[in-house]
């Protein structure tokens, strides 16, 4: 029996579905789908890491419990919020899927943006009660191990050895983009749960997010400026996450080229090329970095 098929048995979903959409993989070892059933949409997913999913179901139960526009993990047949498969070795979590439509980077207003940044924040907010923590599913060693000897290796593979100095740490979505964020025109509907939840840096976080809505936007400093001021309006960036901000978007971009390559997708350097184009001095001021030091500095 495939993993999908056990999966849906756990979570009482019908084995001939009346429609099943295979959603972008976040990862090698995961998979993802929205399955439509008498019972309404869902989102399934399978993972080899059951502690990651574990993770992001507990912070999930957790925003719908805080009425955060999150949906609330379904439950399986025994009870938890994960399905255990293949003996352990993998595992499956379930969402219903809620209301409102994906929006396309391009098209995305500046109060949309706003409320995306505010919503993150939030997010991080809550995410301080959670009473676990778990490594990053994607951290750089795991993907530098995928990358095979070639120039997207030696673009790629300088940017994530350097990593990141040590930041204010907690719980965080994974990388809150266009795939994962659904809205019903200036409002966002409801926040999808992204397979990389985990406990890391917040700043990276803003920064998987940032790095999602600058791909394919017209302008992306704006992006990004509209992103970290509506973060900053619930939570400020202390001076040494605002000084971060480039290198984390490096990072980002490295890290989402890794996983490309590691999954035989195209154009595994474009985010990286895409975040050095826009540049450190343009990135800078869009975050608002310098204003950071210079209140700090009074």
């Amino acid at each position: 029996m495939s993993l999908r098929a056990q999966a849906m048995l756990e979570f009482d979903l019908p084995a001939a579905p009346q429609r099943i959409d295979e959603l972008q993989s976040p990862d090698p070892g995961g998979e993802a789908w929205r399955v439509h059933a008498p019972a309404g949409r869902f989102l399934l997913i399978c993972s080899d890491g059951a502690l990651a999913l574990a993770f992001e179901a507990t912070l999930f139960d957790l925003l719908a419990e805080s009425r955060y526009p999150a949906p609330r993990p379904r439950r399986a047949k025994g009870g938890s919020l994960i399905a255990p498969l293949q003996g352990g070795a993998a595992a499956a979590a379930c969402y219903a899927w809620p209301p409102g439509e994906e929006l396309a980077p391009a098209a995305a207003t500046v109060p949309q943006l706003l409320e995306l940044g505010r919503l993150l924040a939030r997010l991080h907010q809550l995410g301080e009660v959670h009473p676990a923590s778990v490594g990053d599913p994607g951290d750089a060693a795991k993907l530098l191990s995928r990358l095979v000897p070639g120039p997207d290796r030696d673009l790629l593979a300088p940017v994530l050895e350097a990593g990141l100095p040590a930041l204010p740490s907690g719980a965080v979505h994974g990388g809150l983009r266009p795939a994962r964020s659904l809205f019903v025109g200036d409002r966002c509907s409801a926040v999808l749960p992204s397979g990389f939840a985990c406990s890391a840096p917040l700043v990276l976080d803003l920064a998987e997010a940032a790095l999602g809505w600058m791909l394919g936007a017209s302008r992306p400093a704006a992006v990004l400026r509209a992103l970290v001021s509506g973060y900053q309006s619930l939570r400020k960036l202390l001076p040494e996450e605002a000084d971060a901000i480039w290198p984390a978007l490096r990072f980002a971009a490295a890290r989402e080229g890794a996983r490309r390559a590691g999954m035989g997708r195209p154009e595994p350097l474009a985010a990286l090329k895409a975040v050095e184009a826009l540049g450190e001095a343009e990135v800078r001021s869009a975050s608002g970095a310098e204003d950071v030091q210079s209140l700090n500095k009074k």
